[in-house]
């Protein structure tokens, strides 16, 4: 890629981007293990009958199979071996894949975190989020995962039966050497949806029904979630919002800081569109998975946000990203305003279900 892309007619950067893999699922959020495989979670959203598998290996458009296995990779039996349902799914440079299982706090199975050590096919261990961390509403998405620190950050988007309730978003800091984990920034301004702020695609705005049966456009907070390669500062953003924050990894992880304190380090970074996933590159670039302009975004470091790749017909809902060892960043496409959840209770999705990927504008990892 050239160090300085020509200019669009729009303002934005041409970004090559290509298709990589297709599913017959709905593909949540794609991993790229050190060797190359490439994983997806199976979004919960299902769009008419649920997927068989929680993660799936793709081996080609026609063909994936269980990852881990068949066991790990479907619901929960009597000895809790299994995932409820997943979003959040990560790949580590030691080749340790992270599973976050949602789980059903409603019915007290509490999220866990399932490592699984690619190099060696065995379970690595499991995490179980503990029940002060979570609310009746929890709904643990996406996380990042601090290789300094051996740490996660969970991004609790919460749930509601109203589409206006913002369902009481909180990040949630595990150290995994400890155990020990915190609920904190939870209501937060920088977690919080925006008002004024509506996700219009396709020419229509995302709906919900609420508790009447009535649709209204979604107001959703936190949602993306990364960390920069040099694991330094957690970025953040809600769904509808304008803006993205950040604030330090071990800040999330010092329970000395009380939460006026906590929240004083927390830094607006920039401007952004309504989005769902995001990610940062080494030189400070955060990409965006820019709904309402069916493209792909960057917010820079100077705060400016500019589109960089744009396909009306292909990008619908871009959703999930995630960085490979090959230089490149991927992103899933998941329809989901056109799922029945937001879609007043009709599928009009297509398949496939498609992955692309882009070489970023500076490595997204450290030394490469």
């Amino acid at each position: 890629m050239s160090d300085t892309p020509d200019v669009q007619a729009d303002g934005g950067t041409d970004v090559e981007t290509e298709v990589y893999a297709q599913f017959e699922t709905r593909a949540g959020n794609p991993a790229v293990t050190p060797d190359g495989r490439l994983l997806v979670s199976n979004h919960p959203f299902p769009y008419e009958d649920e997927p068989t598998y929680r993660v799936v290996e793709y081996v080609d458009d026609d063909t994936v199979r269980p990852f881990p296995n068949e066991v790990w990779s479907t619901p929960p039996g009597d000895d809790g071996v299994g995932i409820h349902s997943l979003i959040g799914l990560r790949a580590d440079p030691d080749g340790m894949v992270r599973i976050l299982d949602i789980g059903d706090v409603a019915n007290g199975h509490l999220p866990k975190l399932v490592s699984w050590d690619t190099t060696t096919d065995r379970l690595a261990r499991v995490d179980h989020i503990p029940a002060h961390a979570t609310t009746e509403r929890s709904f643990m998405q996406d996380f990042a995962y601090d290789a300094v620190r051996n740490a996660i950050y969970i991004a609790d988007l919460g749930l509601s039966d109203e589409p206006s309730d913002p369902g009481e978003p909180a990040l949630v800091a595990l150290d995994l050497d400890t155990g020990r984990t915190r609920r904190v920034i939870e209501s937060h301004p920088s977690v919080l949806p925006e008002e004024g702020v509506t996700p219009v695609i396709e020419g229509e705005p995302v709906v919900q029904a609420n508790a009447e049966g009535e649709f209204e456009p979604i107001s959703a907070g936190l949602d993306g979630i990364t960390i920069d390669p040099a694991f330094e500062w957690v970025y953040y953003c809600g769904i509808t919002t304008e803006s993205v924050y950040r604030v330090r990894a071990a800040d999330l992880l010092d329970e000395s800081l009380t939460d006026a304190e906590l929240d004083a380090r927390i830094e607006r970074y920039g401007d952004k569109e309504v989005c769902d996933g995001i990610t940062v590159d080494t030189a400070g670039n955060v990409y965006i998975t820019d709904m309402t302009n069916n493209a792909i975004g960057v917010t820079r470091p100077s705060g400016e946000y500019e589109v960089i790749a744009k396909d009306d017909e292909r990008f619908l809902w871009p959703d999930g990203f995630c960085c490979g060892p090959d230089g490149h960043i991927y992103f899933t496409v998941t329809q989901l305003h056109r799922a029945p959840p937001f879609n007043r209770g009709e599928e009009e999705s297509y398949t496939p279900f498609t992955v692309f990927r882009f070489e970023s504008f500076a490595p997204v990892t450290v030394g490469r």
